[in-house]
């Protein structure tokens, strides 16, 4: 009997978690790329063995979020730990970056990520490829707002918020908050190990266990703290940041206490239907201070819907607000990317209309946009079938045929021996 102990396991393999030590570099372009090979970007699979490449990629997120936390710093904006009033770093908490003087702000711009991206995170595809690092994320973002206006008579910069749905989970060993990807990449005692153990007492943080929390502590406890009373509220949700931000908002109780302080809503990539919403003024808000962005392949800014959607198309847009294009076909991580000056500037037409009754409202649109139709040679024409006797229609699922044709899978082929039928002196050769 052999017995294998703990410490005959394979080690976790460990990386560096910063660039140079990756053997990467940022060059003049501001993208990642080897040093040993200049013109090749990140390369993930380095081995065969996948624990060796997702412990690679753990490293190379980390290397990369430095650097744009770093760059976020340098922009004045300032990391907040949640829950407030954390004492120290090494007690369970979830990051958040905010600009140093945002109770000062008139306007404050609130962003809400994707829940599989880290803090300040767009698209890692952009970030470690072709775009760069300050593309990639949201420090090209952070730096327009800050040339804008917060408004018709205030000539300074917006505040500047970026919640974190993405990073929460807690982990003890590291001190650190991390995020789904994160967590699969880990260190583990071994390479063989199955994972980190998710538990709600060891790895949830408190008031911000999930990202719903997470978004009602930011509108509930931040936004309060940190915020002046009159500040007007700027939101851009991205994916499904977007939808848990409407499903915080769009209950009766929630929006009558925040309506009056919210002045537009950027959806870039959502895909909340607005016939699901309980909140009839709600839905009213969405309609004149609402506007979404959609992947598409369509130049950006084409209006593919109005309010109340577009029948003519198979693109989302039960938004309840206008729709546009975002200039991206695939990637809603990229929408922003792709959409950054068509969202930045209605953010700051918003932001500079006159103050009156209404403020601002959305202009109304007329679309007459529909999806092309496929030549007459691509597109089948489904009523040959359709309209055929059940026993010579094909097959619904798995070859089964329609039950309605009374067609048995069970009848013997024609010509076919029955089982009793079938010769079996072929075997008798072989006993001669």
């Amino acid at each position: 009997m052999f017995r294998r102990l703990w410490s005959g396991l394979p080690k976790d393999p460990e990386f560096p978690s910063d660039l140079k030590g990756l053997g990467y570099f940022v060059n003049e372009k501001d993208e990642i790329r080897s040093i040993e090979e200049p013109d090749n970007y990140f390369k993930f699979f380095l081995t065969r063995n996948p624990r060796h490449n997702e412990r690679q990629r753990y490293a190379m997120n980390e290397a990369c979020e430095k650097e744009v936390h770093s760059r976020l710093e340098a922009l004045g904006l300032e990391k907040i730990l949640l829950p407030l009033g954390t004492a120290s770093s090494s007690e369970p908490h979830v990051p958040i970056f905010a600009s140093a003087d945002l109770k000062t702000k008139s306007r404050v711009v609130l962003i809400f990520g994707e829940t599989i991206q880290d803090l300040g995170i767009l698209a890692h595809r952009v970030l470690r490829g072709p775009g760069g690092v300050n593309r990639g994320s949201l420090v090209t973002v952070v730096r327009v707002l800050q040339k804008q206006t917060s408004g018709p008579d205030d000539d300074s910069a917006p505040g500047i918020l970026l919640a974190n749905t993405g990073q929460l989970v807690w982990s003890p060993a590291l001190r650190r908050a991390l995020g789904q990807v994160a967590a699969e990449g880990a260190p583990m005692p071994s390479a063989v190990h199955g994972g980190m153990l998710i538990t709600d007492k060891e790895n949830r943080i408190p008031e911000n266990r999930t990202a719903k929390d997470h978004v009602r502590y930011v509108f509930e406890k931040v936004v309060p703290a940190y915020t002046r009373a009159d500040a007007a509220l700027e939101i851009i949700g991205l994916g499904d940041g977007a939808d848990i931000v409407q499903e915080y908002l769009h209950w009766g109780v929630t929006w009558s206490r925040l309506q009056g302080r919210i002045r537009c809503f950027a959806i870039i990539g959502g895909f909340k239907p607005v016939d699901e919403m309980q909140c009839d003024s709600f839905k009213i808000f969405l309609r004149e201070k609402a506007c979404a962005w959609v992947t598409a392949s369509d130049p950006l800014g084409t209006l593919i819907s109005g309010p109340d959607g577009n029948p003519h198309t198979v693109t989302f847009t039960r938004h309840g607000c206008p729709v546009y294009s975002g200039g991206e076909q695939c990637y809603i991580e990229c929408l922003l990317i792709k959409a950054r000056v068509a969202v930045l500037d209605w953010l700051q037409a918003v932001a500079l209309t006159p103050k009156g009754s209404t403020h601002y409202m959305n202009p109304v649109v007329e679309c007459t946009y529909a999806d092309e139709k496929l030549p007459p040679s691509m597109d089948p024409d489904w009523s040959k079938w359709q309209n055929a006797p059940l026993d010579q229609q094909p097959s619904l699922d798995f070859g089964e045929a329609d039950p309605r044709a009374g067609i048995s899978d069970d009848e013997d082929d024609k010509g076919a021996k029955k089982p009793e039928e079938v010769d079996d002196d072929s075997d008798d050769d072989d006993d001669m």
